[in-house]
């Protein structure tokens, strides 16, 4: 592999860069490889409840939105697991998060350009021959060196932790990702608290709800949002998850699409009706077998401060419109706040080709790069310049066919633009 020139390296083996790694196999011009620091492929494994799904169709697999021949998509891995006629009699458009990760490990499977175990530790630019020289490696190995072309950065993004926690991190404090790692111990907490109110916060709290071996009158859900709004789910909403909309946001002034961002944390951030539903069916069957509420919850609380002391926690939040306080004590905390892009630090060698903003996001152009040149790409880190569906697992087809059709330079992968019912913009 040493001193190699590759067409495309892509730092970072998620869904996104294993999609475009899965897109980039039938096309013989392209040499490719893809680094991973992980010894496997795993996806928010943290947080797979047993029977969570997808907020999105099978269809948005990693390929078929590109390429429905694709020999790399869902149905053609439940063919090969001799599933696909039980699949048709099941006959529900979702799948279950799990079952999303045993498909992406079969692509894996499928897939020789894959390197797992490996970690970027640094990338230069060499102005003379337009080329990356890429270290990687791993703990027990001379580093690997090798040139691209381009790189693909596709490492996803870290836990959004709120600074009065950070300290606090471990032991009783943990992020929601890493919720199933912690479960026996959270749930022979004696007071345990969730801070959040996105999905994965409901899926959690229902998963406690649901634990016959815990006292669920020790349970308490706050939020700094001022309700718990469902997911917007309907046809109109969807196709906004297009180039069309991409290219209407992406046009919009810098402020203009701040602002929208944040009045759009329906159509994203929202939980699963059902979901919803269910949660409150449960309290109120606890509340009448029980003799009174099983759980705590709180909306429009935010988080002020923690104290520790030994194990004990006593969290203090302030309410958003009565400006007042409020404090509960705690065994257990669990962060369901969010994640957000970090840039990856395999990239400081080369921070002189891009730019960031007054805030310190990415300057991202239309293509998905972020040099003058053209030959840095990354996945899911532009929800500030191409819209709210920059994580959809559904565009990352999509997002991938204009990426590879970038460096081919000629549309390899066909990019429908007129694909709504809906304009946007004034544009007729």
């Amino acid at each position: 592999m040493n001193n190699t020139v590759y067409d495309i390296v892509g730092i970072g083996i998620g869904p996104f860069n294993l999609g475009l790694a899965a897109l980039c196999h039938p096309i013989k011009e392209l040499k490719t490889i893809f680094f991973e620091q992980k010894p496997e492929f795993s996806w928010h494994e943290g947080i797979m409840i047993p029977n969570t799904t997808l907020q999105v169709s099978y269809l948005a697999d990693l390929v078929t939105l590109a390429d429905p021949s694709s020999k790399f998509s869902y149905l053609n891995f439940l063919r090969d697991q001799n599933r696909l006629m039980q699949f048709g009699i099941y006959e529900h458009n979702t799948i279950t998060r799990s079952e999303y990760n045993r498909y992406c490990k079969w692509v894996c499977s499928k897939l020789q350009n894959l390197r797992f175990g490996v970690k970027v530790m640094n990338v230069q630019f060499n102005t003379d021959s337009e080329t990356f020289r890429i270290e990687a490696g791993d703990e027990c190995s001379d580093p690997i060196v090798c040139y691209a072309k381009h790189i693909v950065v596709g490492v996803g993004t870290v836990p959004r932790i709120p600074e009065v926690a950070k300290e606090y991190l471990g032991d009783n404090v943990i992020h929601s990702s890493q919720y199933l790692d912690y479960k026996r111990v959270i749930t022979e907490s004696k007071k345990i608290m969730l801070v959040g109110s996105g999905q994965s916060a409901a899926e959690i709290f229902y998963d406690l709800l649901n634990n016959s071996e815990y006292n669920r009158k020790n349970l308490s859900w706050l939020t700094r949002s001022d309700h718990f709004y469902s997911m917007e789910h309907n046809k109109l909403v969807y196709e906004m998850a297009s180039p069309g909309y991409i290219d209407y946001f992406f046009d919009l002034d810098p402020s203009v699409k701040y602002l929208l961002l944040s009045q759009q944390g329906h159509l994203y951030k929202g939980i699963n009706h059902h979901l919803i539903n269910a949660i409150y069916d449960k309290l109120y069957n606890g509340f009448i077998e029980g003799g009174g509420y099983c759980a705590s919850i709180r909306m429009s609380m935010a988080l002020d401060a923690i104290i520790k002391i030994n194990r004990d926690l006593r969290v203090t939040f302030r309410h958003r419109y009565l400006n007042k306080k409020y404090s509960e004590a705690a065994d257990f905390i669990i962060l369901a706040t969010g994640y957000e892009y970090q840039c990856s630090s395999c990239l400081l060698g080369v921070k002189e080709l891009f730019k960031t903003d007054e805030v310190n996001l990415l300057v991202i152009n239309r293509n998905y790069s972020i040099d003058e040149c053209e030959k840095i790409f990354v996945q899911n880190a532009e929800m500030h310049t191409h819209g709210f569906n920059a994580p959809d697992l559904s565009l990352g087809a999509y997002r991938n066919s204009v990426i590879i059709n970038s460096i081919c330079g000629r549309q390899h992968y066909p990019v429908d633009q007129d694909t709504t019912f809906q304009r946007f913009g004034l544009a007729s």
